[in-house]
């Protein structure tokens, strides 16, 4: 509960910021209020919503009460297949993507010097909370973006300051960084790929490579089938270079279509699609030890030593994560770092406001804590070639079932 003092000052902060009575902010009401709350036909604000805004399986029993009919068509009206714009033939401009007034859009695309922030590495006190972004893209608090930013802000934070994989100082004119990053288990992010040009705004000089992985993925691009030369069917699915100003940054979005989830074994492993191995990986809102899906990339950033870093909604589900981590590798005889190393850090570029959830009072934020999985000691010079014991290491893990390991 310390950080309660920290976490609405965020929200505080906003002079749309408003706090309801349980402490806890509603991401609706503001969408309301700016005119972009709805599933689809709301530019990046388009969103699957309603009770169980996951999937329509379970709806906590209501499959068999009496309210059974009425709660799915409830469900049925906040419908929305996430992604689905990129059914499209281009993507929407920063208007239409938006649906805010100009003043209010952090655009990708600069009509005039007046919206296009500065060269970063020449911004005073560098990107590194809410205040400065705004300072740097030229905005007002009064703007919402904040609300959607937070996705690829936090990638940014964990790839810069959890990791240390690149720095905004790395690249230079004469000489590019090239960035190959996996984003785990992605879903609402499949509305706003292109708010991910801001890395490349963020990032000069770099050549990032973006892969994104989940099962709304591969439902997508099922989906994509029947609409022949679509966006979703290409690959890259979006690109963006800034201009020379701000540092000719340059982001590519890659959409893995072989599996729903980050794998490094069979024909399909991650590890040689889309150019081979990742510099590092990144998942937002993971819930690491809540999805038997993520015991296999725990396990392989440890045996790799890929770089891996999450987000999660509360401090406590970080620390459960991590006291977890022992359970993933126990028994294996691996050199693992302490627990205590696995650092757990309040984001600055969490989504301001308490989720509102009856009976959480901890805070609990979408995008809230950041958590290092695993950070290699030698940044940017990852060993490609494991050891002999390193081998057997693998195997044993693999061989190894959850429960055993419990």
């Amino acid at each position: 509960m310390e950080r309660m003092p920290q976490t609405q000052a965020i929200i505080k902060s906003f002079p749309w910021g408003r706090l309801e009575t349980d402490g806890s902010f509603s991401f609706d009401i503001a969408r309301g209020r700016f005119g972009v709350l709805g599933a689809s036909g709301y530019g990046y604000w388009s969103h699957r919503g309603g009770p169980v805004p996951h999937s329509e399986a379970g709806v906590y029993g209501a499959e068999n009460s009496p309210y059974a009919a009425e709660i799915l068509k409830m469900m049925k009206s906040f419908d929305h297949l996430d992604g689905n714009q990129l059914f499209g033939k281009k993507h929407l401009s920063d208007e239409e993507g938006w649906k805010l007034p100009p003043k209010f859009i952090p655009h990708r695309n600069f009509s005039s010097a007046s919206t296009r922030p500065k060269l970063v590495t020449e911004f005073e006190g560098g990107v590194v909370d809410w205040d400065s972004w705004y300072r740097w893209r030229k905005l007002s608090k009064e703007s919402p973006a904040v609300l959607l930013m937070d996705y690829p802000m936090s990638v940014y934070q964990m790839l810069v300051k959890c990791l240390e994989v690149t720095s905004p100082k790395a690249g230079r004119e004469d000489k590019r960084v090239p960035l190959h990053v996996h984003l785990i288990g992605v879903e609402v992010e499949l509305n706003y790929l292109p708010l991910f040009s801001e890395l490349a705004l963020l990032l000069p000089y770099h050549d990032i490579k973006l892969v994104v992985f989940g099962a709304p993925v591969i439902k997508l691009l099922k989906e994509a089938k029947n609409s022949p030369g679509c966006l979703a069917t290409k690959s890259p699915v979006f690109t963006y270079k800034a201009p020379p100003e701000c540092g000719s940054g340059a982001v590519s979005v890659y959409l893995h279509s072989a599996s729903a989830n980050w794998s490094t074994l069979g024909s399909d492993s991650a590890l040689t699609a889309h150019g081979g191995r990742p510099d590092a990986l990144v998942a937002c809102n993971a819930g690491l030890a809540s999805y038997r899906e993520w015991f296999h990339v725990v396990q392989e950033a440890h045996l790799k030593r890929i770089p891996f870093a999450t987000t999660e909604y509360a401090e406590q589900s970080a620390e459960h994560q991590v006291g977890y981590m022992h359970m993933m590798l126990a028994g294996s005889g691996a050199s693992q770092r302490p627990q205590e190393k696995y650092e757990i850090q309040l984001n600055p570029f969490q989504r301001p406001g308490q989720r509102p959830i009856p009976m959480y009072r901890l805070p609990n934020i979408v995008n809230g804590f950041t958590v290092v999985v695993y950070k290699s000691e030698k940044v940017n010079n990852v060993d490609k070639k494991s050891d002999g014991a390193e081998v057997g290491l693998e195997k044993t893990l693999r061989d190894m079932t959850l429960e055993e390991l419990d």
